[in-house]
């Protein structure tokens, strides 16, 4: 996988999360797969009125893990809402929204980054 690959799957990812931000102000855990240069995106489907979000997160890094290791992917990537502490510009510690990002190319190792946000006048900026 190419970093203009994974670049691409991060934007994917964003795209995502703006929608379900500026129009639901939340989301449940969602992700997308890459194969090909093509990205497809990955919903998780619940019964339950209330998402239980680590087990969304654990079952979909189960299956795109699966995937991964199996050659149907070349990558996947999970992201979930969460709040989180940052240092703002005076260096003090905040807690803000943020999505959190893990993607895998080997199916094992997940990294994970953190993406704060703030929603002014209903639009999603990325901070």
């Amino acid at each position: 996988m190419t970093d203009i690959q994974l670049h691409n799957l991060k934007v994917d990812i964003f795209n995502q999360a703006k929608i379900y931000i500026e129009t639901l102000r939340e989301f449940a855990p969602f992700g997308s797969t890459i194969l090909n240069n093509e990205i497809t995106p990955l919903g998780y489907y619940s019964d339950e009125e209330i998402v239980d979000s680590n087990n969304a997160i654990e079952i979909l890094q189960q299956q795109l893990s699966k995937k991964i290791k199996a050659n149907l992917i070349e990558a996947g990537a999970v992201a979930f809402d969460v709040i989180a502490n940052f240092k703002n510009g005076d260096g003090i510690s905040e807690k803000r929204d943020a999505l959190c990002l893990k993607i895998s190319k080997d199916g094992e190792n997940w990294s994970e980054e953190y993406f704060p946000y703030l929603i002014i006048e209903g639009e999603c900026i990325w901070k």
